[in-house]
């Protein structure tokens, strides 16, 4: 099955298992939901979007979520900061997950399937900026609202972020501080 993708969309691995990967217009369409939300964004407004997408709550911890993607697992949730009162981020797996020992086959998949995904968020928020850490490769764009999108992939692993602008903001104050500090111990000074 590819649905008009690079790559298939659900592949039977040589154990049986079975790797499935998030069709590039299904997971777009569900990644601009959340980052194109009206920000600040509060946990009820998180749910009845959640709600709006058909996605399922788990029955114990409503912030974490079943999509109807397929992967049959929970595989995405929402964080909250200022005590719980605005959405901080979401994520959200683009890939199923899949017994170890056959991790390698997915890999090829998983690296075509990141590529379209990049392709086709640049070409609705323009040129991201590549990086690579600790052995993940990630695009991320800023939107103009201050909200970042940050696709991930390691192995057979490809994931998004969302994070708001207040956690961004809140990103950069940590940051600062961490370089005054920083500065303020630098026996040069």
């Amino acid at each position: 099955m590819t649905d008009n993708n690079d790559f298939p969309t659900e592949t039977v691995l040589s154990d049986g298992s079975v790797y499935r990967v998030v069709p590039v217009e299904t997971g777009v369409r569900a990644i601009r939901a959340w980052a194109e939300h009206p920000w600040p964004m509060s946990p009820a407004q998180a749910l009845a979007l959640r709600d709006r997408l058909g996605w399922t709550s788990s029955p114990t911890k409503e912030w974490m979520f079943t999509t109807n993607h397929d992967l049959e697992e929970k595989d995405a949730s929402f964080t909250t900061i200022k005590r719980g009162q605005t959405v901080g981020s979401f994520n959200m797996s683009l890939t199923s997950r899949i017994p170890k020992d056959v991790m390698d086959e997915a890999v090829p998949i998983a690296e075509r399937a990141f590529d379209a995904y990049v392709e086709a968020l640049t070409a609705v928020y323009g040129r991201g900026a590549r990086s690579r850490s600790r052995g993940v490769l990630s695009v991320k764009w800023t939107l103009p609202s201050d909200t970042l999108v940050n696709i991930g992939t390691i192995g057979w692993v490809i994931d998004v972020d969302v994070n708001s602008p207040a956690l961004n903001e809140a990103a950069r104050g940590e940051a600062q501080y961490f370089a005054e500090i920083a500065d303020e111990n630098d026996p040069a000074r």
